[in-house]
């Protein structure tokens, strides 16, 4: 049964977004932070979105990079577009969905990189308190409504 305030709404034709207005302008402005990040591709939290493929050798790291850096970029400025092309309410089909799922897990990886999490500490619940985790927390629920309104049968 679906709950006419959760963000995210199984339909027949797919999912439905349901952001409130106050939801819409906080996930702009991460999608704004997000595409700044991507562009500058340099920042320090970008980098559990690149982890070596090469660690041991910087030259085939940097053959690597160079082979799939502009692809990888190019992609998640799609997903980005997906995603604040549907804020204000769409009806997202499993790509569309895909693509959010995507968007909001690289939000994750990034504000967990900006937290300094790992495993130790999501699973002892020892989040620092702040705006940081507040979004963590936030696109993680925002991320298993989305799952939820995705997987439920269509009516």
């Amino acid at each position: 049964m679906s709950h006419p305030s959760w963000p995210f709404l199984a339909a027949e034709e797919g999912v439905e977004v349901n952001l409130g207005d106050q939801e819409q302008e906080v996930l702009e402005n991460l999608l704004v932070d997000l595409r700044h990040l991507l562009m500058s591709d340099s920042h320090d939290s970008l980098r559990r979105l690149k982890p070596p493929a090469h660690p041991d050798n910087e030259e085939a790291e940097a053959a690597y990079r160079e082979m799939v850096d502009d692809d990888m970029l190019r992609a998640r400025l799609e997903l980005l577009d997906v995603v604040e092309a549907g804020i204000g309410g769409a009806t997202l089909d499993e790509g569309d969905v895909a693509a959010w799922m995507q968007c909001l897990n690289m939000m994750r990886l990034i504000l967990g990189e900006r937290l300094e999490l790992d495993g130790a500490d999501l699973e002892a619940h020892e989040l620092p308190e702040g705006p940081a985790t507040f979004l963590y927390e936030w696109t993680g629920e925002l991320l298993e409504f989305l799952v939820r309104a995705a997987s439920a049968p269509s009516r």
